[in-house]
């Protein structure tokens, strides 16, 4: 019967996948109503409600098993309490993630998952330090986990600890964009331009990315790589329209350059889109005049006045 219920549920997952979407959901309400004495068959269907964003009707599920079910298997009930923590991360109720969390944990029980979602429970509250210990109780289960690893040295160098950092991404794989771009950045903070630009180049080779595309674009400019730093933010611009930090960056390189009308559309552009950094519209502002476009500049005082008596 388990296997019966179990197969209804994945076809199910095919209709909704396929854009029978009401049918699909039917479907699995009747799973529901009529599979709810099976408690496996209710911890994968609650998964499903999980992934598919019904986290009310997901927790609410698995709250109604543990209670229907006071003899439920030990890994099965750690399976429902796991997820209704996860469902509570997402949900950001990290005092009920905390509660299922730690009464784990205090039972002694041992699980890379567990020590995966207390590291997004204090993630997320901001505790890195608190995060990396239980970040570094998981690569201990896990040595050679990429993913963990990748995390893991990502958070080093959120609180400073650039070597652990460097030696975490080195461990999770020479080749992987986290770690170039990793590394791109540790360099480019210390001035080291030319390499980080080698790094960034390096990355765009593996991953068409909005973020590698400016990195390539800043350290072109940085190293005097103009034409090469406009090509970069023109694809950049393509690829993204709304990559905001992209507007400046390009009137930089135009300006450079003596394009100034495409420095000044760049940060007309970027205005439009975000228009909330005074100190940009004072230089397009300062560019419209010196051009002698005075009633484009007037408007964009205007603005700029505006903006200034709201701020204060």
């Amino acid at each position: 019967m388990t296997k019966q219920w179990l197969y209804v549920i994945d076809e199910a997952i095919k209709r909704i996948e396929n854009d029978e979407v009401e049918l699909g959901l039917q479907a699995l309400q009747k799973v529901q109503e009529h599979g709810k004495d099976l408690p496996e068959v209710m911890l994968y269907l609650a998964e499903v409600w999980y992934r598919l964003g019904h986290l009310d009707e997901a927790a609410e599920l698995l709250a109604e098993v543990m209670k229907a079910n006071p003899e439920l298997d030990p890994p099965l009930r750690r399976e429902c309490q796991l997820l209704l923590a996860e469902i509570g991360l997402d949900g950001n109720d990290f005092e009920a993630a905390q509660h299922i969390l730690y009464e784990l944990k205090e039972s002694g029980y041992e699980n890379l998952r567990l020590d995966l979602l207390l590291t997004d429970l204090y993630a997320m509250q901001g505790l890195d330090e608190v995060a990396i210990k239980y970040l570094e109780q998981a690569r201990q289960k896990e040595p050679d986990n990429k993913e963990i690893l990748t995390a893991l040295g990502n958070m080093y160098f959120q609180i400073g600890k650039d070597d652990e950092a460097m030696k975490a991404l080195e461990q999770a794989g020479e080749q992987s964009v986290e770690l170039l771009l990793s590394k791109s950045r540790v360099l480019a903070q210390n001035g080291d331009f030319e390499q980080a630009y080698h790094l960034y180049q390096h990355a765009l080779e593996q991953e068409q990315s909005a973020e590698i595309l400016y990195g390539c674009a800043l350290m072109a400019f940085h190293t005097g790589n103009v034409e090469e730093a406009a090509d970069y933010v023109g694809r950049l611009l393509a690829l993204d329209e709304e990559y905001v930090a992209g507007y400046p960056l390009a009137a930089d390189i135009f300006l450079s350059m003596g394009k100034t009308e495409k420095s000044i559309e760049a940060l007309e552009q970027y205005v439009e889109l975000s228009g909330f950094d005074l100190d940009q519209i004072r230089r397009l502002v300062a560019l419209l005049t010196q051009s002698g476009r005075y009633e484009d500049a007037k408007e964009y005082q205007k603005l700029l006045d505006a903006w200034n008596v709201d701020e204060e």
